[in-house]
């Protein structure tokens, strides 16, 4: 038993320390969509694309805030890049065609598709009340159903340009989580549905490449706040946040490369998901440790 943990440790160091040969240069010109992009990692998404010389087109519920965002794209990218911006809410599925024919429409047609918008929701135990199963439904059709219906509109122009799908996950998404359980729940939905996509690609030829990302804690300021306003102090002074710019590095370097999945801090985040099956009691426990339950 302990021959193979070691075994996975060395692998894991291994890959950790393996450099790939990431061209930025090969993103130039990419037609990019990127969701939840007004403010943290979509946010940075953008601006790094943007100095890479793609052309972007963001997109959340708040536009002003998607103006300055474009605005800033403009400044960072070269000036022959096209930047635009779509407001619409995720929570209406007419919205998620709306974003993808204005994407069509103004970039000419779709490279790389990042999912990566979520419904923030306060913290807090599962008590199966009304409120729980409200906001249920919107959290599914945000977190889930969107991520769906975006990719089923953009497909035949992904389809046509042989692009990539990336999907903005968690550790949430492979190891339930105390207090957002029905967050969890929905990124584990898109292993699933993503999964199983990736599958059919290549039963039937397709050439465009699934990229998951199993993301930790990231200093986001939706996410530090959350955490503070639940009593997370422990876990914050423990367990360092990843920024937000470095974490939208690595999520479009593992899109650039077509990998199948990417973890983000690598080390901690990649060891949790291996020792997961092997050791689900001990996993759980020292996840569930970090946490403090509100007096």
């Amino acid at each position: 038993m302990w021959k193979k943990i070691l075994a996975l440790f060395i692998g894991v160091m291994v890959g950790y320390w393996l450099i790939d040969d990431f061209n930025p240069d090969a993103l130039k010109g990419k037609r990019v969509v990127v969701t939840g992009s007004s403010t943290g990692i979509g946010e940075q998404i953008a601006y790094h694309y943007a100095r890479m010389g793609a052309h972007v087109m963001v997109t959340s519920r708040r536009e002003n805030t998607l103006k300055q965002v474009v605005q800033k794209c403009k400044e960072l990218g070269p000036p022959e890049g096209k930047y635009f911006y779509k407001a619409a809410d995720m929570a209406n599925m007419s919205a998620t065609q709306l974003v993808i024919k204005e994407a069509v429409s103004r970039l000419g047609g779709i490279d790389i598709l990042i999912l990566n918008h979520i419904l923030p929701i306060p913290l807090g135990m599962w008590e199966g009340s009304p409120q729980n199963l409200t906001i249920t439904d919107k959290i599914v059709d945000v977190n889930f159903k969107a991520y769906v219906h975006l990719t089923s509109h953009a497909l035949p122009h992904l389809i046509a340009s042989n692009g990539s799908i990336i999907v903005v996950s968690s550790l949430a998404g492979k190891i339930g989580q105390p207090f957002t359980a029905v967050y969890s729940a929905t990124k584990f939905a898109l292993d699933g549905f993503f999964g199983g996509l990736r599958q059919e690609f290549r039963m039937k030829g397709c050439d465009v490449s699934i990229t998951l990302c199993v993301i930790g804690l990231v200093g986001t300021e939706n996410a530090i706040k959350g955490l503070k306003d639940y009593g997370q102090h422990y876990l914050l002074e423990m367990l360092p946040a990843e920024t937000p710019s470095d974490t939208a590095l690595a999520i479009i370097r593992g899109g650039a490369m077509r990998r199948r999945e990417i973890f983000h801090p690598y080390l901690s985040i990649r060891l949790m998901t291996l020792f997961r099956d092997w050791m689900p009691n001990v996993v759980e426990y020292i996840n569930r440790s970090m946490f403090t339950v509100p007096v």
